[in-house]
Formats: C-alpha cells, structure tokens, sequence
C-alpha cells in the first residue's frame, strides 16, 4: 500500500506567484510606500483565490517593514498576516499576529477593525478547541459591530456562531443563529453573503433530515453564488444539492451537481471542497458498484485533504477506501486505510473518527477470524463512542460486541449487547440501524432454545416491517434503496423459516406482504379507488417524455445516429426520473401503513382461495428455498405454510421460464414439451398438498362450482404460466379458475360488481395489425353498436385520456419485455408511437383492460424494484382486471382464445371464469386437430395469457 505525504499545488503556480512578488520587490519605479501597497494587495489577492500563502506571507513581512510608519496600514497588514498564519495551522503566530492588530486597532480607536480581530481571535480560539473563549470573543465582535451598525459584520458573526453551534450538533441555536445572519445578510444586500447563509441554514436542515428545506436554502445559495460571481460559493452549494440528491436517492442528479461543485472549487482552489466533491463522486460510484472509479475518487478526495492540510477529511477519505479495499477483498489493505484514519482523528481528537476507525478494524478482524482483536476494537469503538455522545457509534460498537460473543457461543452475553444496541439504535432514530440489531436480536434469541422462538419471530417480524417503511421512504428503483435491499435481502428468511418450523401461518401471511412494500401497495390501492389524482411532477415528466417520443418518431429515418442515440438516451433517463419520482412522490401522498393479516384476509372474497409465494436463496448453494401460504376459504382457520427445496434443476427451470433473452427461447423449449416434467415437479412444491388434495377432487359438475385460486408471486415466480401446472394429470386451469395479483393489499375493502356487457357503456378496441380475423369478427357479432374503433396511435391516446367512459378496452398491439416503467406497448411501427407505463399513469382506463400484447403481463423480478410495470400502473388508473401475456405468445393460438373470450366476457361471465373456459376450450379444439405448426395443445400456445384482477369474485 503506497504512503500518503502532504503535498502542495503545481510548481508552476507557486513559481508564478514568486515571481510576480519578486516583480514588485524589484520595481525601480515604486517609492518605498508605492511598493509596500502594492505587496499588500498583492497578498490579498493571494489569500483571496487560494494561491501561495508562502509567496503571501513574504509580501506581508516586506510591506509591514515598508509601512511600519503608518500604524493604519500596519494594523491591517497584522489582521492579514494572522489570517495567512490561521491557514497555515500556526495558531500561536496567528495570536500573536491578531492580538498586536487588536491593540494597534484600541489605540487608533477604529471600531470596524477592533470587531475583525475579535473575530479572527474567536476562529483561532475555535481552532484551538477552546469553544468558551471562542464564543466570548465572538461576543465581544459581535457587541462592537452592533454598535458602529455594521450590518455586514453582524453577519458574519453570526454566522461563524451558527457554523460552531452546527459542528457542535445544537442545531437550535444554529438555526437561531443562521436566521440572524440572513436578517442581517439581506440588510446588507451582498450576494455572497447571503449566499453563505442560506448554504448554513441548507446544511442545518439537511442534519435534521429536512430534504425539502434543505433542497430550497441549497438552491437560494446557489442563485445568490451564481449573482456574486463567486466561485466558492457556487462549489458549497452545489456540494449540498449533491448531497441532498444522493438521500433522495436521485444518484444521477447528484452525480451531476458534484461534479459542477467539483469544478468550481477547483476553479476557486478550495481543496477542502475539491476534497468533500471527490469523496462523494466515490460514494456514488460505490452505489454503483463501479469500485475502480470510486477508488479513484477517493484517492483524489485523500490527496486534496492533505493539500489543504484538513485531516478530518483525510480520515473521511481514508474511511471510504477502506471500505472500497474490503469489498474488493484487499483485507490487508483495509486495515491500513483504516489505521490511517485512526491516526489521523486521534491527532485532531475526532473522537467520532476514532471510534469509528475502530469498529472498521474490529470488522476486518471479524473477517479474519481474529476474535480477540475484534473485541479490543469494538470495545475501545464503544468507549470513545460513550466519550463522544455518539449514540449511533454505541450502537454500532455493541452490535458488533454481540457478533463477536456469538462467535463464541455465549449467546446470552450477546443478547444483552444487541438489546443495547437495540435500546441506543431507537434512541438515536437510527431507524436503519434498530432493524439491523432487532435483526440481530432475533437470531439471537432462535439460537437460545425454542423456547424463545416465538419471541425470535416477532422480533424479525417488526425488522422485516421497519425495513420495508425505510424502503418506502427511499422512493421507487433508486440506488440507495437498491443497495439497502441488496445488504437486508436475506432477512426474510429468518422469520419465513421461524414461521414455518412454528406452522404460524398467520406470521407467514403477514411477513408475504410485508416483502411486497406497504407504501407501494396501499398507493396502488387507493389509486384503484380514485382518491388522488396524478402528482404534478410526475404529469410534467411525463409531458416531456411524450413530446420527446413524438420527436422521435417524426425524426426517425432522417436524423444521424448520434442524433437519434442521443434523444433515445433522454428518453432512457426520464423514464428512470419518472420511477424516481414516482415512488417519491406516492409515498408521500400515501404513508405506508401496517395492516393486520385479519384485515388482509377479509379483503379477499368468500369462496377464493389465497395462495402467496416467495423463494429466498439457500446458502451458498445454488438451490432455493420455495414458501408457500395458502389462505382457505374458512375464515376460522388459520392460513397454511409450508416450504420446499428447490434443486438446482428446479432453479434453472424457473430461470428459464422467466429469461428474456433470445425471444424467450429456453423457457419456449419447456412450454412445447407437454410431458416435461417441471409442470408436475414444480406444482408439487408451489401448491401445498392439502389444496392439492382439494384441487384434485373437482370438476365442471360441483353444485357449487369451481374454486377461484388468486396466486399472489413474486420476483422470477412471476414467469411461471400457472395454468399448465400438473394436477394428477390435469392442468390446474381444469381444477379452478386463476387470478394473479402482486400484493393482497391491492384488493379493494368494499365488493366491485364487473359487467363489461351493460348498456350503458362502450367497447374501445384498437387494433395494429395484430389481431386475428376471427378476434376481430367476435368482437363486431358481440358487441355491434357497443363498439368503438380507434383508427391510428394518435386517436387511440386521445380516447384514453378518459377511458373510464368505457367498460372494456382492447389494445391488439406488440409489446416489449423492458422493465420497470419503460415497458411498453407499440402503437403502431411508422411512425414509430409506443404508450409506455410511465406515460400510463396520465390515462383513465377502462374496468377491463385486455393487452394480448407479448410481455404484458411480466413485472419486475430486480432486487430494489417494486412491481412497477404495465400491470401494476394500469392498476393505478382505473383498471380493476387486466387480460395480459407472459411473454411472446403466438399471435393465431392468442386470437383463437381471445375470440372466445370476448363471446364469454358479452355473456357477462365473470373475466377469470371466461378465460379458464376460452383456454380449456382452444385446448379441446387442438387436442382433436391435425398436427398444425401454427396452432397446438402444447402449454406454449395457450398458458401464456393471464389475469390480474382486484376483484377476483
């Protein structure tokens, strides 16, 4: 590992400023007085733009020599060379200096001066670590300008006394101090000090977690920065909208404020901000995985830290590339990141620094399986942690206490560190850090007996549910809530593996649609119920959007490469923007709220069978871990959990059933092979044996008909076509009819009665040459005057506008297998029109809304994204059932069911009823058909189309 060593800026600059010091030195035409103020203005101009202080220094001692008969200018060449001294880390001289022109200033009885050294003599106090003299001092500054009515001054001190309070952590009295400042700043009217403090007052609110104030006070110093001209101030305020972009999880905004911020303080020389901009360039390259980059960053962030001799930051920057070398696995080479950064808070007395130094090292010595060290280092973390008033770093030190005694087996000594750690955690509203330690706590208490097991499962009950509240408050596909899933992702397995070695259904149930996101499904829900209408962020996005694809569809064909690359690159981002904002906004207008598995029960309807699934890796093996609840009708009985190994077989036939790639071709071979034996062995394990059992004894002639079964999936468990599975031999769409949905919760509290074939509403279809003869032939027999035809893309938007108007919508068109939001349908090929998901979210839909589009019906399966997609969107605009397709499903099989399904649908059968007849029915049909390549009996040609409903009865 190389050595870091202080350097200095380029030679060439430090060259350049000696010269043009030994130019006025040697000036023939200057008296002695002539040259002494011009050595001082040129060392104001040094000091002022971040240049030599050397060359400074020389020009003031030259001056105070050639005018130490005006006691005016040599007062002020005093205050000069204390500041010059103060950046240089001389505080003694710096006194000393301060003090003479402190006393030069009594005697001369220039107020203004007197204020400015008070104020010089309370920032070296504050230097010192000398806080009480450094506020008495500020007082004193502060008394005199009042006095003289020196708004300017008042400002500043006000200020420097809101930025102590602020790196104390007594951010009332910050605030309180900051206002002042700005009362006094805006008085005054100069733009660089307002600009200063409204970037405190940003700073203020970001510490208190006040993204929205913070976001404002960072833009208002921004403008006052960009009117002053003043480069510094535009690099601090950039630096905070890049930080408070980053906890909004906007990584691409953030991305690029920091690097404005960071070319702007290279511009004004500022390397403490060169530093802070780098250092967080690395975090965002961290996020992103891209561990070269942020190693690079972090070594420029080190190197500008030690340039401007700021040792706090080189701990900051040491602390990232210690976590960069751990990830990477360079153990070694952590540790002596982080015995770097030990040293360097130990020399400044950052106890904060210290402890967390200590902890780090206490982590690689974990790695390392060096228990003993690990414990010194925790429990020295934890002591200067006490020392610091650092109730996080206490949490932190403890929790790692408790890993080290269950290392040792003593897991009632680790109980106690955890519940300490649990206790400081929710102390600190360190919401993250209390779901890691319940977490924690839980393991715990499952490994002292299983008579704490029941104990254990509400504890990773309550983290799971902490998690998913945080995750909510992280908004929809950002890096951050990515990132924070990727580490917690193993935590479902803990109380999913409790409940079912307890057979606590209920647990099971609950812990299900906690992993589906509260925030998320209680918006869809509401959305469905049409309480809100579109935020309006999310409506201007999506009017950018629209009129960029209306540019590039009139463009396409005439524009370079570049040209059209780069609008689609637009395109891209605001499709990522508007999946942002989306989560953003939505969690704000709805606040995830906990409901009881009681209440999730009642909301699905009598007769319907509830069945919730979820697969969690096993290990380092490259089997799963398959949990299945089933909900019975009976509403006195609990629901049903059971759990099943997945081999690696297995696994690859859900990969291959759920790939993308290659026009879905593997999962294509499974489907075509009707005797493959992953419908059988996989039904098997994803329907418990009991429903099984039950499924097995129907038929068409049960009085009371056949069950509906409402299949709630998720991830990869998305792209199994259910309806093939095996039954004893027969397909379970002959055994029940089936419904999917993403979340329980979207079910709707109150009955929905489902009647696309009423009177008093018409049918909107709109065809791209995709529908067959016959799909198209039903329709007009069924529906007659009830239809209206849409001619083009254009029209055919224009009627979704307000869709509501119709009870059911047919959209004949191609689709994409895109995820998240930029799933899409294409309207029509020339010119090029698609209606994506996110531009879904400004229509009203229909109740019934049928997209036999290919991919349709797929959803997110990526770990950090919700179920954002066309099904779900459409859930959130007014549709209440979706008729979709898994993936590319052959278009003359598809219109032969769908044609079939229009007829049932006018019938008025209930949608998952008429699509369970129309599938067996085309089923029936191929069996008894000559062998035809374009339309078969395979599950290929039929299991692809599917039923997403919230009223499933």
């Amino acid at each position: 590992m190389p050595k870091y060593h202080p350097l200095t800026y380029d030679a060439p600059d430090e060259l350049e400023d000696v010269n043009r010091l030994n130019e006025v030195l040697g000036d023939p035409s200057l008296s002695s007085t002539g040259r002494g103020r011009e050595l001082v203005l040129l060392a104001v101009e040094l000091i002022y733009n971040n240049r030599s202080l050397e060359a400074a220094s020389q020009a003031l001692t030259a001056a105070a020599h050639l005018l130490r008969k005006f006691p005016q200018m040599h007062m002020h060449i005093c205050l000069l060379m204390g500041e010059v001294a103060s950046r240089r880390s001389q505080l003694k001289l710096s006194r000393k200096f301060t003090k003479r022109a402190l006393w030069l200033a009594k005697i001369s009885r220039n107020r203004q001066t007197e204020a400015k050294a008070y104020v010089q003599l309370s920032e070296i106090s504050y230097k010192a670590e000398r806080v009480k003299k450094s506020r008495r001092q500020a007082y004193r500054a502060l008394n005199i300008s009042r006095k003289i009515q020196d708004p300017q001054t008042q400002a500043y001190i006000y200020r420097l006394l809101g930025e102590q309070h602020f790196n104390n952590g007594d951010m009332g009295q910050a605030r309180i101090h900051a206002e002042h400042s700005l009362r006094h700043a805006t008085a005054f009217g100069d733009p660089e000090t307002l600009s200063n403090c409204y970037h405190l007052l940003g700073q203020i609110a970001y510490a208190e977690d006040e993204l929205d104030r913070a976001q404002y006070y960072a833009q208002e110093s921004l403008e006052c920065g960009q009117k002053a001209k003043g480069r510094w101030a535009e690099a601090k305020a950039r630096q905070l909208l890049a930080r408070v972009a980053f906890w909004r999880g906007d990584v691409d905004e953030s991305q690029r404020n920091a690097k404005q911020s960071l070319a702007h303080a290279i511009s004004a020389r500022d390397l403490s901000i060169e530093a802070a901009s780098n250092e967080l360039l690395g975090e965002l390259a961290r996020l992103r995985r891209n561990f070269q980059q942020a190693k690079q960053f972090g070594e420029k962030a080190l190197l500008c830290s030690q340039r401007a001799q700021d040792e706090d930051g080189q701990a900051s920057a040491h602390q990232l590339l210690a976590d960069l070398a751990r990830r990477q696995e360079d153990v070694e080479g952590a540790r002596q990141h982080a015995e770097h950064s030990l040293n360097l808070s130990r020399r400044t007395q950052n106890m904060r620094g210290q402890s967390y130094a200590h902890r780090l090292l206490g982590d690689f010595a974990f790695l390392q399986r060096d228990f003993s060290e690990m414990m010194n280092h925790a429990e020295e973390s934890l002591r200067l942690a006490k020392v610091a008033g650092d109730r996080v770093g206490e949490a932190n030190a403890e929790t790692l206490l408790a890993r080290g005694s269950i290392e040792k087996d003593d897991y009632v000594q680790a109980r106690a560190h955890v519940e300490r750690a649990l206790g400081l955690a929710e102390e600190a509203e360190d919401l993250p850090g209390a779901a890691s330690a319940r977490m924690l706590l839980a393991l715990t208490l499952a490994c002292l007996g299983p008579e704490n097991r029941k104990q254990a499962l509400r504890e990773s009950l309550q983290a799971v549910a902490e998690r998913e509240r945080i995750r909510a408050s992280m908004g929809s596909a950002a890096a951050e809530r990515a990132r924070y899933l990727a580490e917690t992702g193993q935590w479902d397995t803990v109380p999913l593996q409790l409940a079912a070695d307890l057979d606590d259904g209920w647990a099971g149930f609950e812990l299900m649609e906690l992993g589906r996101s509260e925030a998320l499904a209680d918006l869809l829900h509401r959305y469905a119920c049409g309480e809100r209408e579109l935020p309006e962020d999310v409506r201007s996005i999506m009017a950018e959007l629209g009129r960029l694809e209306a540019v590039a569809a009139d463009t396409a064909g005439l524009q370079t490469h570049a040209h059209n690359k780069a609008l689609q690159e637009k395109i891209k981002q605001l499709h990522a923007k508007i999946a942002d904002r989306v989560g953003n906004a939505f969690e704000q207008v709805y606040a995830g709220r906990s409901i009881a598995p009681q209440e999730l029960r009642d909301r699905i309807p009598e007769g319907v069978h509830g069945l919730l699934l979820k697969s969690v890796p096993l290990g380092d093996s490259p089997g799963r871990i398959l949990y299945s609840i089933w909900v019975t009708p009976d509403r006195d009985r609990a629901p049903v959990i059971e759990h099943h190994t997945l081999s690696e077989e297995e696994v690859g036939w859900l990969t291959a059933l759920s790939d993308r790639r290659r026009g879905h071709s593997m999962g294509r071979r499974l489907l075509m092979d009707n005797r493959h034996p992953w419908r059988y062995e996989l039904s098997k394990k994803l329907i418990p044996a009991e429903l099984r059992t039950l499924l097995r004894e129907t038929n068409d002639q049960d009085m009371g008909g056949l069950p509906t079964l409402l299949i709630a999936p998720t991830g990869d468990l998305w792209g199994i076509p259910f309806a093939a599975l095996d039954i004893s031999g027969r397909y379970l769409i002959d055994c029940a009819a089936l419904a999917l949905l993403p979340s329980i919760r979207l079910l709707t509290t109150s009955a929905h009665s489902y009647a696309p074939g009423r009177e008093a509403l018409k049918t909107l279809v709109y065809t791209a040459e995709v529908a067959s003869e016959k799909e198209i032939e039903q329709l007009t027999c069924d529906y007659g005057d009830r239809l209206e035809v849409a001619r083009d893309a254009e029209e055919i938007l224009d009627k979704l506008q307000s869709g509501d108007r119709y009870a059911l919508a047919v959209l004949a068109v191609h689709g994409n297998s895109e995820p998240g939001l930029a799933q899409s349908l294409q309207l029509s090929r020339m010119p090029r029109r698609r209606l994506s998901a996110a531009q879904l979210l400004g229509l009203r839909l229909p109740a019934h809304l049928v997209l036999g589009a290919c991919w349709s019906g797929r959803l997110s399966p990526i770990p950090g994204e919700e179920p954002l997609g066309l099904p779900t969107v459409a859930l959130t605009r007014g549709a209440t059932t979706l008729t979709t397709a898994l993936y590319p499903v052959p278009d003359e099989a598809t219109g032969m069911i769908l044609a079939e399904y229009y007829k049932q649908l006018a019938a008025n059968v209930h949608p998952a009823q008429a699509l369970r007849a129309s599938q067996r029915r085309y089923i029936s049909n191929a069996s008894g058909a000559r062998l035809d390549p374009v339309t078969g009996e395979a599950p290929w040609y039929w299991a692809g189309l599917t039923l997403l409903t919230t009223v499933p009865q």
